[in-house]
């Protein structure tokens, strides 16, 4: 594949873009997110019959270097957690979009490198 430095150029910019996507993104937050239900273990509660699935509970899932962790998350803060594992997910796509581009643009550099080698060694009367 012929690497022109227009090629090169216009890689460089799609790379920014996503690399300006990534920045642009705040709050974080890595895991999954949903809600579970649980039975709260009272003899008296509704959730104690068989057929009933329990109590709804929202929580937060990840799993860092010490193991799988669990956080309930209180529902004045369901909506932000949502917006941040979401966002999360997006960072995470981005990345790998990033390691396509940067694999194309190894793959330019590497051509122009050799074209321009060769070219110049043809000029110099040293092919």
């Amino acid at each position: 594949m012929k690497a022109t430095p227009t090629d090169i150029k216009e890689l460089l910019g799609r790379v920014c873009s996503i690399v300006e996507g990534m920045l642009a993104l705040s709050g974080l937050v890595r895991g999954s997110f949903g809600t579970t239900y649980r039975r709260c273990g009272k003899s008296t509660c509704w959730c104690a019959e068989i057929k009933k699935r329990g109590h709804p509970c929202t929580r937060l899932v990840w799993v860092d270097e010490t193991g799988a962790k669990t956080r309930s998350v209180r529902e004045e803060d369901r909506q932000t957690v949502a917006n941040a594992v979401e966002q999360y997910r997006e960072f995470k796509q981005m990345r790998r979009q990033l390691g396509v581009e940067e694999t194309k643009l190894e793959e330019l550099l590497n051509n122009f490198e050799r074209e321009t080698t060769k070219n110049s060694r043809s000029k110099l009367g040293y092919l």
